[in-house]
């Protein structure tokens, strides 16, 4: 093989380098690289929060994290001490075309990936401050955030991507509401969506009529260990059990052109289908995508500032496949 003339290789180091050197944004840190390409991920990647397998947990901490190093999760506390690497089989959209050079030795050898699990934990610290604000003790909250409110996840047609595990231990305690992954819109007055469990707060039940509701009853008396995903107007758009010891896989794309948003789900490595139709909506406002867990308290009016929560928990869900998709044209990775 001809080697490259010198001159292009200094180039491309001279690049890298820079790339490599270049200082984030005062609002959010840099976007991240391009990934390795994936066997079922079809469209163009505007975030990739899949993990590669060289990474460590001190990479969260830092400016060079694809997720905000400082936001949202207990005060004090780095993500470091958060987020684990789970030993479980990959997630879909974590498996690439071609086997590691060095197979990890907690995976099957015949198993090819590219990336790993995360899981992401609360316990009894998970309190946010934000900033000039007061403590948030209705929550118990730790979510990854991707975006500065104002990014390509906010334009056209994007599609949002994640699979989710439950762990063998630190389960939910499900008569608590729990949010798990959202879009909240920039003036934190509502999620253009979001997925949630357990027993609905009736300050979570719609803010207009139930006609956006498929279940004709209002969110209070949904079964607690379903998985619930919510419209901008807390409408249960689609539900569905909660399963054990496999990956659950979901999307859900925002159409800003045209005002509405579209629900897809499959297990394991089965392709992703769609369980609803096309819903209108306002998706307007821009937003943030958050990856983790919001326990919401019991006995409660604010939610935010007040409530029950149990002492000594320990709680975590697993996360892989994390990524937003140009999905113009109808291309959907599934």
């Amino acid at each position: 093989m001809t080697p490259l003339p010198t001159v292009l290789v200094v180039l491309f180091f001279s690049w890298f380098s820079a790339t490599l050197a270049a200082s984030p944004s005062s609002s959010y840190k840099k976007p991240s690289p391009p990934s390795p390409p994936s066997l079922p991920v079809k469209c163009p990647v505007v975030f990739d929060g899949r993990v590669p397998r060289s990474t460590t947990l001190k990479f969260f901490d830092t400016d060079d994290s694809f997720f905000n190093p400082n936001y949202t999760k207990g005060e004090n506390l780095p993500w470091s001490q958060i987020l684990t690497f789970p030993t479980v089989p990959v997630s879909k959209f974590d498996a690439i075309a071609t086997k590691p050079s060095k197979p990890d030795p907690h995976l099957k050898p015949t198993q090819p990936y590219a990336f790993k699990s995360l899981q992401v934990s609360i316990n009894d610290s998970s309190i946010f401050v934000p900033g000039g604000g007061s403590r948030q003790v209705g929550f118990r909250r730790a979510g990854l955030l991707a975006g500065n409110g104002s990014d390509a996840q906010n334009v056209g047609v994007k599609t949002f991507h994640w699979s989710v595990r439950q762990p063998a231990h630190l389960k939910l305690n499900l008569t608590h509401e729990y949010m798990f992954v959202w879009h909240e819109a920039n003036d934190y007055a509502s999620n253009q969506f979001s997925i949630n469990a357990g027993v609905m707060l009736a300050q979570d039940d719609p803010k207009e009529s139930v006609g956006g509701n498929y279940t004709g009853k209002t969110n209070v008396h949904l079964p607690k260990n379903l998985w619930k995903v919510l419209d901008r107007k807390n409408n249960v758009i689609w539900k569905g059990p909660m399963k054990a010891k496999v990956w659950e896989n979901f999307a859900i794309t925002l159409d800003y052109e045209r005002d509405r948003l579209r629900v897809y789900y499959s297990i394991g490595n089965d392709k992703l289908k769609a369980v609803t139709n096309w819903i209108k909506q306002d998706n307007s406002g821009g937003g943030q995508f958050q990856i983790g867990i919001a326990k919401k308290p019991t006995e409660t009016v604010s939610v935010v500032f007040d409530g029950y929560h149990e002492s000594g928990i320990h709680e975590a869900q697993i996360y892989g496949g994390i990524f937003v998709e140009d999905s113009k044209g109808g291309c959907l990775s599934a």
